[in-house]
């Protein structure tokens, strides 16, 4: 991704988030601009009523830029949801909290917080601290769409680093301390942070991958392996139940490296020449087939924000360029012309043969369709949408090219330094075997 300053690809960065809402909330593309039944075969997984219609859980809405945050965490309900027929909500103020306190602790934080990250580092923190469900963290937030905590936490974190308790703690690399104001700037029941702290020791001297490897951490913190997923062997292609910590694998040991595990999801960047983009689509495609959540890091120019919630490259060049940012979304379907099949819909039924017809070299994919984290109805964004809180990406869109624009120094896109281009599809991260 073509907005971090050490360029590293896949890590959004504050730097290339925008403020979307109303509320002024800052985004990794929120907006508002510029500011399962194991062994089943392949034919059986294929044979559902619709192209994909991945099983999601509800949509919500971010607050500050954590776009891929949510994206993870919205996978990991979907991976489980398919498994267990049952909906989670997972805390994606959880992640971030930890999140925050690994910069504090390591030194990455000098006036201000990042909340940027990628899927990689999302993985990596839900192997460290595992998974908490909403109303076990923040019980007040359990219901609503967007947490208010994580914006106020934010500004009381980077209000602290500027001077007092914080800056002093990250400075001598207390961690306790730090523990202790992250706790206060979140508002933390004393409840909770006793059993962070019976988990996790005060100062973090234990991590769920290190000092629980053969027993469960309790307290309503669960480690990745004691969620099932639904996940195909790539190996003997049959589904089977495993857990989220398959499903996670581990860190190849720096960005570039691929994460290790037989059944651990990997990003895969998109192609520059018309063959390879095809046998992209091919293996994007039958991942959507198998009802996988795919998840997907684009760029987003929000002049492309059509009313019907599309993004579109006409659009776009009908408005001209808007504020831009990065962000991360997680697939739910497509829509595509097929030769000697016609259009296959979004949203409406279609056969396995259908599907497999889809597969050819021929078919041109029209949009896909994916969960977002901007909320479900938004007037002062979109006016009609297939399902609220959804986008249509046309592929014209993700093609591009479209034009890359410098940012001010308040972080804002400046629409009159557009002197570059970029291709808006970035990488996808696709199970093991496709």
């Amino acid at each position: 991704m073509s907005f971090d300053p050490i360029k590293a690809p896949r890590w959004l960065t504050m730097a290339s988030l925008l403020a979307l809402g109303a509320a002024g909330a800052i985004g990794c593309a929120t907006e508002d601009g510029d500011a399962a039944a194991q062994g089943s075969s392949d034919e059986e997984a294929a044979s559902v009523e619709d192209i994909t219609q991945v099983k999601h859980s509800k949509v919500k809405r971010q607050s500050i830029g954590n776009c891929w945050i949510y994206a993870v965490a919205s996978w990991v309900e979907a991976l489980n949801q398919a498994a267990t027929g049952t909906e989670i909500d997972t805390s994606e103020s959880w992640l971030t909290y930890w999140h925050w306190f690994e910069q504090l602790a390591n030194g990455g934080a000098s006036d201000e917080i990042s909340t940027g990250g990628s899927y990689g580092t999302a993985a990596d923190l839900i192997v460290r601290y595992g998974i908490v469900l909403e109303k076990d963290f923040i019980a007040t937030e359990s219901e609503s769409e967007m947490s208010g905590r994580q914006s106020s936490a934010l500004a009381a974190v980077n209000a602290g680093l500027k001077g007092g308790p914080l800056k002093d703690a990250v400075a001598m690399r207390d961690r306790a301390a730090i523990r202790r104001e992250l706790d206060k700037a979140w508002g933390l029941d004393p409840a909770v942070v006793t059993k962070m702290n019976r988990v996790f020791g005060v100062a973090v001297t234990r991590t769920i991958d290190r000092s629980y490897v053969s027993r469960r951490p309790g307290y309503g913190i669960m480690a990745s392996r004691e969620l099932k997923a639904r996940l195909r062997d790539p190996e003997t292609r049959q589904f089977t139940t495993g857990t989220i910590d398959d499903a996670l694998g581990r860190s190849g040991g720096g960005w570039w490296a691929p994460r290790s595990g037989k059944l651990a999801w990997n990003e895969v960047n998109y192609p520059g020449d018309e063959a390879g983009r095809r046998e992209f689509w091919k293996r994007v495609q039958k991942a959507l087939h198998d009802e996988q959540p795919v998840v997907t890091s684009w760029a987003v120019d929000f002049n492309a924000l059509s009313s019907a919630s599309r993004f579109s490259l006409a659009e776009l060049s009908r408005r001209g360029p808007g504020s831009q940012g990065g962000h991360m979304t997680v697939m739910h379907d497509y829509q595509a012309e097929v030769p000697g099949l016609g259009l296959l819909e979004a949203g409406k039924p279609a056969t396995p043969a259908q599907m497999d017809a889809a597969l050819s070299d021929g078919t041109k994919i029209e949009f896909v369709r994916v969960k977002n984290s901007w909320g479900g109805i938004r007037p002062d964004r979109w006016s009609e949408a297939a399902i609220p809180g959804y986008h249509d990406l046309e592929l014209a869109y993700l093609n591009g090219p479209i034009k890359k624009c410098g940012e001010k120094p308040d972080g804002t896109t400046d629409t009159s330094n557009c002197t570059s281009q970029q291709t808006p599809l970035w990488d996808v991260v696709l199970p093991a075997g496709y």
